[in-house]
């Protein structure tokens, strides 16, 4: 039987959040080696980093709920903020996952400008194309499934799967995760700073401790952004889905939830836009393009057959007529 998230706020939802929580934290425990198909900038870390940086996320997700109760936010006031309570959250994160570090390592922690979220194409699309996640996370986790009133689900808010909701926090904290670590290492201008920032507080990756091996990595993330910009992210949009990040017993996994995305189709640049015409172009081309290679398929291979069985046929019939011309032969003799 399906367990369904606590429609309205209460005790049941309480005890909800509270196994929610104490599920992901017990997650953190398990494999986090990336079995995804792409990069992510948290593969620069060790196990034990990425755990200290998951547990800061959540920490100051916590905190972020209790501030949403106490100052006593509506699921409105929530999406009107939603962009600036992202960026305020990946900035505490920050702050508390590179504190962490400090108290453990040493580490002087660096502040970060706001501006900079805007001015990176990058990170914008990343908070733009997860906010809507978060958003009803913090929803769901406050106000319980009553409040969303969202019909692009693909199910009614009163049937609203409880592991539906532990994907949305999965997601939300290893993308989090991915952007707090690169807002980290968008501080060093180098390779070999960053090569020396993570090998002299023991963060490394050991897959990732040569300078060969660190170049290769970001010139890979450089050429993959760009690709997700570009092709992934308005592909995604088109098909009405949402590509979330999830921590099995293995390691992390992708997988593809249904979301209807209208609004984000308006945002798409041309560049973007250019994709989903290409897209549409392959799907009223390519089906005509198969039923032509189809049918002409079909006659090659009828020709083939039919050239094939006749020139057996005639073979059989020389060796045949020459056998019949030998017995004459030995007969006349």
């Amino acid at each position: 039987m399906t367990r369904l998230w606590p429609t309205n706020s209460g005790t049941d939802l309480n005890n909800e959040v509270a196994y929610l929580f104490f599920n992901i934290k017990n997650k953190f425990s398990n494999n986090l080696v990336n079995y995804t198909n792409f990069f992510l900038y948290i593969d620069l870390l060790n196990i034990h980093s990425k755990q200290i940086l998951l547990k800061s996320i959540l920490d100051e997700l916590e905190v972020l709920i209790l501030d949403v109760v106490e100052l006593n936010l509506s699921p409105k006031n929530i999406k009107a903020l939603n962009y600036k309570i992202v960026c305020d959250l990946i900035k505490k994160s920050k702050r508390r996952f590179l504190k962490c570090l400090a108290d453990t390592k040493g580490l002087f922690v660096k502040g970060i400008c706001l501006n900079s979220f805007i001015e990176d194409n990058y990170l914008s699309v990343i908070i733009s194309e997860y906010k809507i996640i978060i958003q009803n996370l913090l929803i769901y986790i406050v106000f319980g499934s009553s409040s969303i009133q969202d019909t692009s689900l693909g199910f009614t808010c009163i049937s609203t799967p409880s592991s539906y909701v532990a994907i949305l926090l999965e997601t939300s904290l290893i993308q989090l995760s991915n952007l707090v670590l690169y807002l980290v290492l968008d501080n060093y201008t180098s390779l070999l700073q960053i090569s020396t920032f993570l090998n002299k507080y023991k963060l490394c990756n050991p897959c990732y401790l040569s300078i060969r091996s660190l170049a290769y990595f970001k010139n890979a993330l450089a050429y993959q952004n760009l690709i997700y910009l570009y092709i992934d992210y308005p592909k995604s949009i088109y098909n009405s889905r949402y590509r979330v990040l999830l921590i099995s017993s293995h390691g992390i996994i992708a997988k593809y939830i249904y979301s209807s995305r209208f609004e984000d189709m308006l945002n798409l640049s041309t560049g973007q836009f250019f994709t989903v015409f290409f897209i549409e172009i392959q799907d009223l081309i390519i089906p005509k393009v198969e039923k032509i290679l189809l049918i002409l398929g079909k006659i090659i291979l009828y020709v083939f057959i039919n050239l094939c069985s006749n020139f057996f046929i005639l073979i059989i019939k020389i060796i045949t007529s020459r056998l019949y011309t030998k017995d004459k032969n030995k007969d006349y003799i």
